[in-house]
């Protein structure tokens, strides 16, 4: 591990904060596994940042010093700064371009605002630009030459790990009141018409929703599931060495599978153990496509 690496401790953060994407990383070669989980650890940080500033614009100005790192003016503090410092070591060394930095904060701006997404071409577009971005990186450090033949899986994929990180699991995985703030924060990632089959739309007159989670997770499954057949059917045209990029969407996939008997499950739903993970992950590695 290099030593900036081992200074973060990348394994330690990147696994207490996203196991399936941890876990998943040990089948990247060696030589590729660092700078994987200084992207996975890059992510997280902008997650943590969206999840816990109060203000929209102390986000905005946090994400503004991420630009101006990537964009080489901000040296003094990269310097002092490990994880800065580190992606742009990365990004010197992939040959990076700092536009592609830019799209990806674009779009995490939107997470700050309480703005809902007008239809589903910009859904798509906001999927692309945060979790397809990250894919895509992926797909470049693990072989540059080939990543272009994975965009259309990222796309589709990005799709469904907006559905099911920003909707399906705040609804399923927590035993919180779907209070009218909740569902705004949760339904506005929804295309208008997906938000109101699902039932996920805030009475601003009630402070907790009388929603119906069997009917709202079916309607959002069925839109994740199809993005799902959309990558599975592209899944031919990526080579073995961008595969493992993919492997964490793995678990994602089988949680998804397992919502058509939702009726019968114990809400809210509990996190698969380590060992259970694993196992997945190692039987998913083993298939194309994994997920």
């Amino acid at each position: 591990m290099k030593p900036l690496a081992a200074e973060m401790d990348l394994n330690r953060i990147v696994r207490s904060a996203d196991p399936a994407r941890f876990f998943a990383s040990q089948f990247i070669p060696g030589i590729d596994r660092d700078d994987i989980f200084a992207l996975h650890a890059f992510d997280l940080e902008i997650r943590k940042i969206i999840r816990t500033i109060r203000e929209p614009v102390a986000g905005e100005i946090r994400l503004q010093w991420w630009r101006e790192v990537f964009q080489g003016t901000r040296n003094a503090e990269t310097a002092a700064s490990p994880l800065a410092h580190l992606m742009l070591d990365l990004t010197q060394r992939h040959s990076i371009g700092p536009q592609i930095w830019e799209n990806y904060l674009d779009g995490r701006i939107f997470d700050l605002y309480d703005d809902a997404v007008e239809d589903r071409a910009a859904f798509e577009a906001y999927a692309g630009q945060t979790e397809g971005t990250v894919l895509q990186l992926a797909c470049l450090m693990l072989d540059r030459g080939q990543s272009t033949s994975a965009s259309q899986v990222s796309g589709y994929l990005a799709c469904v790990f907006c559905l099911w990180d920003r909707v399906l699991q705040p609804v399923l995985y927590t035993d919180q009141p779907l209070t009218s703030q909740r569902v705004n924060r949760i339904s506005r990632y929804l295309p208008p018409e997906l938000r109101d089959a699902s039932g996920l739309v805030a009475n601003p007159y009630l402070e907790s929703e009388a929603v119906d989670i069997e009917r709202a997770v079916s309607e959002v499954r069925v839109v994740a599931e199809s993005y799902l057949e959309k990558a599975r059917a592209a899944a031919d045209t990526v080579p073995p060495t961008l595969r493992p990029a993919f492997l964490h969407a793995a678990p994602m996939a089988s949680q998804i599978a397992k919502l058509h008997r939702l009726s019968q499950l114990e809400l809210p739903l509990k996190k698969a153990g380590t060992a259970r993970l694993i196992w997945q992950l190692w039987r998913s590695s083993k298939r194309w496509p994994c997920f």
